[in-house]
């Protein structure tokens, strides 16, 4: 029983950091769309 409640935890553990990163990698990517928008502003 104790088995499965640490692999459910573990899955889950994953699950979560897998979202964070996926998050992360995207906000920096909007970041970067706008710093490159910015900088065609400035340029103009």
């Amino acid at each position: 029983m104790w088995i499965l409640l640490k692999d459910f935890l573990l899955v889950s553990l994953g699950m979560g950091i897998g979202i964070v990163l996926m998050c992360i990698l995207t906000v920096g990517k909007e970041a970067d769309c706008e710093m490159k928008q910015l900088e065609e502003r400035e340029d103009k």
